[in-house]
């Protein structure tokens, strides 16, 4: 467990780390965004279900096979997984602007009518990018408990990188896209994968770092840590128990709740400015991007807010604040101006800066109740509740934009957070009750 002692390591071991998460960490805002240009180039944007389930495909993977991803670093090193997984990445990434050759439909055809074929075509390399891309992250994140013991500085400095990432990449990939098309698009993320690649060809083998915490689970008194031996190390069961301890319990309803703000902005938020404002990939690659140079910022400050604050009231009040901030998008009208333009950068750089203070609380937390030998498993956790709220949230939102009762997709956004904030609000009455938080 971290404690508030502030251990050191070596120069070489941060810099490998931190350099394979500033290529891990913003690979979903970047595919996300040229996906959504993409489907609707291909599909018309008024089949908002449909938009919706092909964008939310590419976390149907992540949902059920996380966890065994998570086994597979615990078990076999973080290392060798994040490599292994960047190579379907590369390969998933040059298979999208394919689909357009392959059934010879011309970019900007926007189908009324589109085949089966080629749905089911964008769904199965949604998946396997989704995952590649997804276990990469787990691997980056994993490696902060692994290594580093999930201090609160090294966690902060992670996500700060990672965010610096996600400042650079968004607005990268969107002139790539509006300069060379799809093709320029997605083999500058196929690059961008490869970078990650190369980072982690540096990482020392975290199996070495793990193998003290496992033979000290043998000996602990704890039910939980003495159950979870290495020869159950596969057992997804296994994992699911870590949801006995509050705190891990609590990190995984906040980061399904955080999903009514993410899962919006990695599909209709990118749908809604492109077709609804107007705005070039370019442009939006750039919000994103200030949203992640707002997360940098805000990364930092970790340490010091958790030496004043509650973590897990500080991880409560930023999720909330980042899903407002997205859900209220379309208050900022449609006409695109220089007024608009500010508008929607204050609001995705307010969600950026919460984003930017959760992640690393959410690491942390769990780091302080898992031991090291489960961090892999226990974040692989938290990542597939926080994909399976990215696979109920785009189509949840287009099957709303479709009823006439609510009024479009405007009312599609205002719904889907007050329906976060409620959640979030009633996870804080638990928290309030609870015997395990008050002792904290």
């Amino acid at each position: 467990m971290a404690t508030d002692q502030h251990p050191t390591y070596s120069i070489s071991m941060q810099s490998a780390v931190y350099s394979t998460a500033f290529f891990n960490g913003t690979v979903q805002s970047m595919a996300s965004t040229i996906v959504a240009l993409l489907v609707v180039a291909l599909i018309d944007k008024n089949l908002a279900l449909l938009v919706g389930v092909i964008l939310a495909s590419r976390q149907f993977l992540t949902v059920t096979m996380s966890v065994y991803s998570g086994t597979l670093m615990d078990n076999f090193g973080t290392k060798r997984v994040i490599i292994a997984f960047g190579v379907a990445g590369v390969l998933s990434a040059l298979a999208y602007p394919s689909v357009s050759l392959m059934f010879d439909i011309p970019i900007g055809s926007s189908l009324q009518n589109p085949g089966i074929a080629l749905i089911l075509s964008i769904i199965f390399i949604q998946m396997i990018s989704g995952w590649s891309e997804a276990t990469a992250w787990i691997g980056s994140q994993t490696l902060v408990g692994q290594l580093m013991k999930g201090h609160p500085v090294y966690a902060g400095r992670m996500t700060f990188v990672a965010r610096i990432g996600g400042f650079l990449g968004p607005p990268a990939i969107g002139y790539a896209w509006d300069f060379w098309g799809p093709w320029g698009g997605f083999g500058f993320l196929a690059a961008w994968v490869v970078g990650g690649m190369i980072a982690a060809s540096f990482l020392p083998d975290t199996r070495a770092a793990t193998q003290g915490s496992r033979d000290d689970a043998e000996k602990a008194d704890d039910a939980l840590a003495e159950d979870v031996t290495p020869e159950k190390q596969s057992s997804y069961g296994q994992t699911l128990r870590l949801l006995l301890i509050p705190a891990v319990a609590m990190v995984i309803m906040v980061t399904v709740m955080r999903q009514t703000g993410s899962g919006v902005q990695s599909s209709f938020y990118v749908v809604w400015l492109s077709e609804h404002v107007g705005i070039q990939g370019s442009t939006i690659g750039w919000l994103i991007g200030a949203a992640n140079g707002a997360s940098a910022i805000a990364a930092l400050c970790t340490g010091p807010l958790m030496k004043r604050y509650s973590a897990h009231w500080l991880l409560i009040l930023m999720v909330t604040i980042s899903v407002v901030a997205i859900a209220i998008t379309p208050m900022f009208g449609t006409t695109f101006s220089t007024l608009l333009f500010m508008a929607l950068l204050g609001g995705i750089c307010v969600r950026g800066f919460a984003q930017g203070l959760n992640l690393p609380l959410m690491m942390i937390i769990l780091s302080r109740n898992v031991a090291p030998h489960l961090q892999g498993r226990v974040t692989a956790l938290r990542i597939s509740f926080n994909r399976f709220g990215g696979l109920l949230v785009p189509p949840g939102m287009g099957a709303l934009a479709d009823m006439e009762i609510v009024g479009g997709l405007a009312n599609a956004f205002y719904i889907v957070g007050i329906g976060g904030v409620v959640a979030l609000g009633t996870l804080s009455l638990w928290v309030l009750f609870s015997p395990s938080f008050k002792k904290e």
